[in-house]
């Protein structure tokens, strides 16, 4: 071998040798980003225990990860708005959501509702409640309405739909009714935590809603016998189911036809059940967030009157951004309206 020849040949294998170290020592960083790239994250509200939730859902979000052959984590909190900023970020993929929330997100045109839960006796809807102790002196909402500063109240979530929007509306707007000036103190907490406090006594009155109660007779019988229910409102729409629109069309197929096939199987009807007391999931759309946008907008519609005589010029500018933002829910909820079942 040429003398001049013999450091190319060195400081090339050299370079071979150092280059194949470098992508050895790279590997297992590329595939943890594969990995990374390649997993669907699922985002689930937590109205109870986040443990038991999280718990609940495995025998589901493993299956999914099978048939999808995708790892499949999951994202739990009981702070509803983290769940849906995750989902309008890209953070997750697919959520768990109530309607108030899921109106946001395919207002945005980032997600797109494609199933919603039904419960083991077939109900398609829920209602919001309002809990008092037996033995306390709230008998009747009457006793609410008529005796302002009295009373300690727990609210829900400001994102939640029964907590806190339907109560608002129907309980507090409808009877002309400001919360903070009618209650001596407001707290605000999830569906849980409430009915602890109305059963333990730490506040008079609650939110609540009646998918919860299943859930409270298995696990606090005792603490359940101690509150009643003094008022219900009208149907509302079970929670639905939404992805990101971004998600491959064959990828959103698939998700789609998963969930609303399992449950066939008694292994997966147990899970179902474990659940919050759910036998399946139908195939649904944005438009089944109709009742709750006519109820957001028309509350919204009635704080704008209210306030009409103090500021015109901000009414005016007030009813057409409820205008505007009308016009577009409504073709957005309508766009889907055909594929509902």
């Amino acid at each position: 071998m040429d003398a001049n020849e013999r450091p190319f040949r060195t400081a090339h294998t050299r370079q071979r040798f150092c280059a194949l170290v470098l992508l050895a020592l790279l590997a297992p960083f590329a595939a943890s980003a594969a990995e990374k790239d390649s997993t669907l994250t699922l985002g689930l509200i937590v109205a109870g225990s986040f443990e038991k939730v999280v718990e609940d859902w495995r025998p589901f979000t493993e299956a999914l990860a099978k048939e999808l052959q995708t790892p499949v984590k999951v994202l739990a909190s009981k702070n509803y708005a983290d769940i849906s900023s995750a989902l309008m970020e890209g953070r997750i993929q697919m959520a768990w959501l109530n309607n108030k929330l899921a109106i946001d997100l395919v207002e945005s045109d980032r997600a797109t509702v494609f199933a919603q839960m039904v419960r083991l006796d077939g109900s398609r809807g829920y209602r919001s409640v309002l809990f008092a102790r037996k033995d306390g002196p709230i008998q009747s909402l009457a006793d609410v309405l008529g005796r302002p500063g009295v009373y300690s109240f727990g609210s829900g979530d400001k994102k939640s739909t029964s907590g806190y929007l339907v109560p608002n509306y129907y309980v507090f707007a409808k009877n002309k009714i400001e919360p903070q000036k009618h209650f001596k103190q407001i707290t605000h907490a999830n569906h849980l935590d409430n009915f602890l406090a109305v059963a333990d006594g730490r506040v008079d009155l609650a939110t609540n809603n009646t998918e919860e109660l299943p859930r409270y007779q298995a696990e606090f019988p005792d603490k359940l016998a101690r509150v009643r229910v003094i008022w219900e409102s009208p149907l509302i729409p079970n929670d639905p189911v939404l992805y990101r629109k971004d998600l491959p069309t064959a990828t959103q197929q698939r998700i789609r036809k998963f969930f609303i096939a399992y449950g066939r199987s008694d292994a997966e009807k147990a899970a179902l059940k474990a659940i919050n007391g759910l036998s399946g999931f139908r195939a649904s759309s944005n438009y089944q967030l109709r009742p709750v946008v006519d109820l957001e907008l028309f509350q919204m519609l009635t704080t704008a009157m209210d306030g009409k005589a103090n500021s015109p010029e901000r009414f005016q500018s007030v009813m057409d951004g409820l205008t505007k933002r009308a016009a577009r829910l409504d073709t957005v909820l309508n766009a889907t309206r055909l594929e509902s079942p």
